[in-house]
């Protein structure tokens, strides 16, 4: 099956088999437990179902490629993540979860110019940057906050676009037709999707070398929550306005 073909099954193939060869070398590493290890392999087969599903076009493409390495790099930090939970996470752990996150990170920004670029813009890449993006940022947030970098209120950082999922699916009458809305593309959302990723390595970089933790790390973090709570505000008020 080439790129070309209905379904992705080679490049999600050929992610898995990236994705099984750094977990294996996480675990032989001992940077891994069993239980971490599963959770990341979970993660990266959940992700490949959900690609699966909402697949309607005839070729992956080079940009969706570049996201789906973000997927899996994704994967080990939420392995990474998992394992700091549990109380087993390493300095040298915490290091290559700040270098593979900030990998992502990087790449978030190459595959939009390569979308744009070769002419791949659809509203599924756009929906699978965006859901990348938030399962990193909340993987991030739980390491940060589980390490005691900063309290509970970071898990909002991770966890509000997900609120914003359940109310469009659970909420009121009122809520869920609003937030069934189209919004148009704020370049500024991305910014500020950034600014979050951004925000958490960084304190965990902080963390990590014990520099002007908790006070500068808080102070980051609660500006980029801030601005999170901006964007989503300000386009929960133009759906309301909207419906």
């Amino acid at each position: 099956m080439t790129l070309g073909g209905s379904r992705p099954w080679q490049p999600l193939a050929t992610g898995a088999v990236v994705e099984g060869v750094g977990l294996v070398a996480a675990g032989g590493g001992g940077l891994l437990m069993p239980l971490p290890l599963l959770g990341a392999a979970l993660g990266y087969l959940g992700g490949s179902a959900l690609i699966l599903a909402h697949w309607h076009r005839s070729s992956f493409g080079a940009a969706n490629l570049v996201t789906l390495g973000r997927v899996v790099g994704t994967c080990w930090v939420i392995g990474l993540a998992l394992q700091a939970v549990l109380g087993w996470l390493s300095d040298a752990g915490m290091v290559l979860m700040i270098v593979i996150g900030t990998a992502c990170l990087v790449l978030d920004g190459v595959d939009g110019a390569v979308a744009r670029a070769q002419g791949e813009t659809s509203p599924f890449g756009a929906r699978f940057d965006m859901e990348t993006d938030a399962a990193l940022n909340l993987s991030l947030s739980v390491a940060v906050f589980v390490l005691g970098i900063a309290g509970w209120w970071v898990l909002a950082i991770g966890l509000m676009r997900y609120a914003y999922v359940v109310a469009a699916w659970v909420g009121p009458h009122r809520i869920r037709v609003a937030l069934a809305t189209p919004l148009p593309y704020r370049y500024s959302g991305k910014v500020i999707a950034v600014i979050q990723a951004v925000a958490l390595l960084l304190a965990l970089t902080l963390g990590l070398a014990d520099v002007g933790v908790p006070v500068l790390s808080t102070l980051v973090l609660a500006l980029a929550l801030a601005s999170l709570c901006w964007s989503f505000g300000r386009d929960i008020a133009s759906q309301l306005r909207s419906s």
